[in-house]
């Protein structure tokens, strides 16, 4: 079964109705339901972008993330030991951002898709992406 990871910016694009959340993104989730999940380092992201005043919601992450399984039947996938080693094994090959190294990880490690708007991440030739 084919499965898709939900990068954190289409999570937050989404339940906020940004113009950038497309109709592509829009009909993959409708109609793959109970097959899209987002990484749980997903809260932590969302938790330093609101911290450094580049996201502004007016919930709590816990609700925000409760809203959107409601809204979307998206669910988490947990970081596990085997998602920390994937990350050390691309350190090099994966920019410098810790959550986009263990996004990619956990899209390899459960053979998802990851849906992405990240051109960084679009461009790696060993994880698949929706382009």
């Amino acid at each position: 079964m084919e499965i898709y990871l939900i990068d954190t910016h289409y999570l937050i694009w989404d339940m906020m109705a940004h113009h950038s959340f497309t109709d592509y993104v829009e009909n993959l989730l409708v109609e793959n339901v109970g097959k899209c999940f987002y990484s749980t380092i997903s809260y932590w992201e969302m938790a330093m972008l609101i911290s450094k005043g580049r996201l502004e919601i007016h919930v709590s992450i816990s609700q925000f993330f409760h809203d959107l399984e409601k809204k979307r039947n998206i669910r988490p996938l947990n970081l596990t030991p085997e998602i920390g080693d994937l990350v050390r094994q691309f350190v090099n090959e994966i920019n410098g951002d810790p959550a986009d190294r263990i996004i990619v990880a956990t899209a390899l490690h459960h053979k998802a898709i990851l849906v992405t708007a990240d051109e960084n991440l679009k461009s790696l030739s060993f994880v698949e992406t929706i382009k």
